[in-house]
């Protein structure tokens, strides 16, 4: 008849955790947008890459640009795009 002796544990309390997780991390630019110069009347493609996958909003000063017959807008993870068609001088 064999005795096992009590095993004793320490415990620690943990008051806070921080866990991080990807979605958590902060979204940056992997490669930002470029000047491009266009001919007035033709189109122009502007692109963006992300850090990882968000949703982009495209502004032109304070206006949120919406996709129309104007601009065309796409994305696809984390790569985003904007083409402005039928440039003028007021797209610059």
């Amino acid at each position: 008849n064999s005795q096992q002796s009590p095993v004793h544990f320490d415990l620690l309390l943990i008051h806070s955790l921080l866990v991080l997780h990807p979605s958590a991390l902060p979204i940056l630019f992997q490669e930002e947008l470029l000047n491009k110069e266009a001919t007035e009347g033709e189109a122009v493609t502007l692109h963006c890459k992300l850090s990882k996958s968000a949703q982009v909003e495209w502004r032109k000063g304070d206006k949120v640009l919406k996709p129309s017959d104007k601009y065309k807008i796409e994305q696809e993870g984390p790569f985003a795009e904007l083409t402005i068609q039928d440039l003028d001088l007021a797209d610059a």
